[in-house]
């Protein structure tokens, strides 16, 4: 069951301020309740600044913390008048106003009493009454006091339109005195300029402050969402007929004979680009991009249009090194690895392509050592940390990731077309991550005179990103490209190889079980796991039959074995308990199910059928597989290996974010000696398997990078986390710490480009959404030694039989061909 925080509202009087961080306005208050007030109590919140003597209103929820104790975890603060002469002198004397010490606020307070805080609203003027209050520090003191009412003010108003604490403070810092005017003026510019308020919390803010439900703002910030979220599905561009849906599903609205004005107002504006481009039919149809998509896959396709060019060498020479290499070093290239060799040494870009065990590696090693005997300066780059780490150790040359290579400055990289790299030739690995954008970035640094040499397995997944840059590339012909396809003899021995190439090519492999032979635990470097998770479709039906059991249990007086009244050989259809029976369980065994006293057994007894080496026949679920797997089988049977969840899916039981807590729970449960931090409802804890979810240059530390926190700071609420490959050390500070979350279990996406030693992969039905030939491959393919399939035979055919059909929209491949 969902758990719901009850909102508590505290009022009291600020009696000193901990802990105040000016950069987002984090801040530790030990507070005097009015309704309590001999206690005081531990407040958090973020506000611009709280002074002593303040008295608030505090919105939000008790919690315990695990060093701290009881804390009052504020979402709200509003400021009210100081509720005695006493806090009053003592909130002016806080340092609340330039000029005003403690003992100015008590000749004040003294001298007007009551009236102190309408004097200061609206006779300020008055203060030269006080003795040494003369007009030059009135000035400095009116100044103050204006500055805070602005500040005060805007806090207000922006909570009052339900903007949390946390981003009340980041958009007073931004706008300033401006931002009641900025905002009112139009809210949807909040989704624009601040990380993590997208269009629903702007588009509240903007209905809360009257905006209409059809108002132009209101519609071209729809269209401007669907655009950016169209990112998330890969696509570079929507059409009219796309994007009138979406905004109308969105806004629950029929727009469509508003869309195309907006459309054309806002291309006039130069808030998005239009495309024409021809559909399947050969009709030619406008689509709209955002300004940045479409003019990097312009760039991409312009500058890749340059780069087709031949470079001179000498073939002769470039043998007669192949031939001595081979004999000096024994290792043969097949004819398909010396002919991509041969011809990619004089290509100005070219693409490297195969399936694993086919030898890109061994290409790659002996390409760059031929550039180096060509006297040809080379550098390496793969897209993450992991891949980069790989590509170094296999090549034997020191390799970067591209943000890294290109050197992120500030908003952009420091490397482009003014400052391009000081290389003869630049070879990037797993370029099926290639998204367009950083494709765009990485040509721009790349020197007209620079050879660009791109490898990547275009069956993988395509990017997270916008575009299908690799496999566009391939399609347009305008770029060599050297596939490899052999597999060599000491790679046929690896049943993850084997059974990868079976998958990219559409046949269902015959994957071992371990109960079935257990001699695969340590034999083998590929098995399947049979094992079974409860849909939501059958989690109901057991809950139902289970509740209406109880019921009859408690009306009846039977005992808890006392069950054959409720089976079906009395009541056929279960109508004489007041239970319909649905005819997919028709053939449920009521008394079995009733009499069930685990989770697996309940699932048997609603399954037709059950493999006959499922996990379910000794009491194991598919989530009490992955977790045993994890926690107790892989470390018995190779112990010291990493091992990493690969999940289709973020949802479900056995999805990423679910896997998560059932692991950090086993793995690195609560305990006395160990720090936690609670982030929405994410819980870390030291020694936590993290990952960080999206690129922070400041840090940084980039979209997929994973390492393990190795330090929580409970007082200045921070975290440290180690970084694989290099263990580099990275400290977050409380607002940045959203950007991690658990990485016991990732989706496979998550996963392009790195390698693990040991891969679980749940394969159930569950995820049919997701069951796709290329991400099954996808995820087998990151495992080095081991990987273990946890669910059903007839999700894996499902899986293999399914080739993603969901076409990424790009004009990359159109725009390549119009430049030939």
């Amino acid at each position: 069951m969902e758990k719901k925080r009850i909102e508590e509202k505290l009022r009291g009087v600020v009696e000193r301020v901990t802990f105040h961080n000016p950069q987002n306005g984090w801040s530790v208050l030990r507070v005097r309740p009015f309704d309590g007030p001999a206690d005081l109590v531990t407040v958090t919140v973020h506000q611009t600044r709280v002074f002593a003597g303040a008295t608030m209103e505090f919105k939000g929820a008790w919690t315990e913390h695990p060093r701290f104790g009881r804390q009052f975890r504020a979402e709200q603060a509003t400021e009210l008048k100081p509720s005695s002469a006493a806090a009053l002198e003592k909130y002016l004397g806080s340092g609340l106003i330039k000029g005003v010490g403690p003992k100015t606020a008590r000749r004040i307070v003294r001298h007007f009493g009551r009236e102190t805080l309408d004097v200061f609203e609206h006779q300020i003027e008055r203060l030269t009454e006080v003795e040494g209050i003369a007009e030059k520090k009135l000035r400095s003191i009116t100044r103050a006091w204006q500055e805070h009412r602005a500040i005060r003010d805007v806090m207000m108003f922006l909570q009052s339109h339900g903007i949390s604490t946390l981003f009340a403070v980041r958009i007073y810092r931004e706008y300033g005195d401006r931002a009641i005017a900025l905002v009112s003026e139009n809210p949807y510019r909040l989704a624009r300029d601040f990380y993590g308020i997208g269009f629903f919390s702007a588009d509240r803010v903007a209905l809360s402050l009257g905006f209409a439900p059809d108002s132009p703002l209101r519609i071209q910030a729809a269209i401007r969402h669907v655009l950016s979220a169209s990112r998330e599905q890969g696509h570079c561009y929507l059409t009219l007929e796309q994007i009138t849906s979406q905004v109308g599903e969105l806004l629950g609205q029929d727009l469509s004979l508003q869309i195309a004005s907006h459309l054309q107002t806002m291309e006039q504006e130069k808030s998005l680009c239009v495309r024409h481009l021809a559909d399947s039919s050969g009709q030619v149809r406008p689509c709209y991009y955002s300004r940045t998509l479409y003019h990097e896959e312009e760039y991409v396709a312009t500058r890749l249009g340059r780069m087709t060019r031949e470079i001179p060498v000498e073939t002769r020479r470039i043998r007669e090194w192949l031939g001595k290499r081979s004999r000096e070093t024994g290792i043969k290239l097949s004819a398909q690895q010396a002919r991509a060799v041969e011809s990619m040494a004089g290509c100005h870009c070219a693409i490297l392509t195969g399936g694993p065990g086919c030898g890109k590696t061994t290409t790659t090693r002996t390409l760059v050592e031929l550039f180096g005997f060509l006297g040809r300066r080379v550098m390496l780059a793969a897209p993450t940390g992991r891949a980069a780490q790989r590509m170094g150790e296999v090549i034997g040359a020191e390799a970067k990731t591209i943000h890294r290579l290109l050197e992120f400055q500030g908003t952009g990289f420091k490397r482009n077309e003014d400052n391009p790299l000081d290389t003869d030739v630049l070879i990037v690995d797993e370029c099926s991550m290639l998204d367009i954008s950083l494709m765009a970035s990485l040509l721009r640094a790349v020197g007209e005179e620079t050879s660009l040499i791109l490898i990547g397995d275009a069956d993988q997944l395509p990017s997270v990103g916008a575009g299908n840059v690799l496999r566009d590339l391939i399609g347009s012909g305008r770029i060599p490209c050297f596939r490899l396809t052999t597999i060599f003899r000491q790679a046929r021995r690896s049943r993850i190889i084997e059974f990868a190439h079976d998958i990219n090519n559409g046949h269902l492999p015959r994957v071992d079980s371990p109960f079935k032979n257990p001699d695969v635990w340590q034999k083998s470097d590929c098995f399947f796991i049979d094992s079974e998770e409860a849909t939501q479709q059958q989690l109901r039906f057991i809950a139902r039959v289970r509740q209406q059991y109880q019921t009859i249990r408690e009306r009846e007086g039977q005992s808890d074995q006392d069950v054959y009244g409720f089976d079906r050989a009395e009541t056929p259809t279960g109508r004489g308990y007041g239970l319909q029976i649905p005819e997919q369980f028709s053939h449920v065994s009521l008394e079995r199910l009733v009499t069930a006293d685990s989770a697996a057994e309940q699932l048997r007894a609603v399954l037709k059928k059950v493999h006959p080496w499922s996990s379910l026949y000794y009491g194991l679920t598919a989530v009490d597989v992955v977790r045993r797997l994890y926690a107790q089988w892989i470390p018995k049977y190779h112990p010291g290996r990493e091992v990493q969840i690969l999940c289709p899916m973020i949802r479900g039981s056995l999805g990423a974010a679910s896997l998560n807590r059932t692991i950090q729970q086993t793995v690195n449960p609560p305990a006395p000696d160990r720090p936690e931090l609670l982030v929405g409802e994410r819980t870390f804890r030291t020694g936590d398997r993290v990952i960080h979810r999206r690129n922070n240059y400041e840090l940084g530390v980039f979209n997929g990078d994973i390492g393990v926190i190795t330090g929580i700071d409970n007082e200045n609420l921070t975290c440290t986390v180690s970084f694989s490959p290099d263990q580099r050390e990275v400290t977050y500070r409380r607002e940045q710490i959203g950007e991690l979350d658990l990485a016991y279990a990732i989706t496979v996406h998550k996963a392009q480009g790195s390698e693990f030693d040991v891969v679980i992969l749940p394969v159930v039905t569950q995820h049919f959404r997701m069951l796709y030939r290329n991400l099954l491959y996808t995820g087998l393919t990151r495992a080095k030694k081991l990987a273990i399939f946890v669910g059903s035979r007839q999700a894996l055919a499902m899986a293999v039989a399914n080739r993603e059909s969901n076409k990424r929209q790009t004009a990359l491949l159109e725009l390549l061909t119009e430049t030939a």
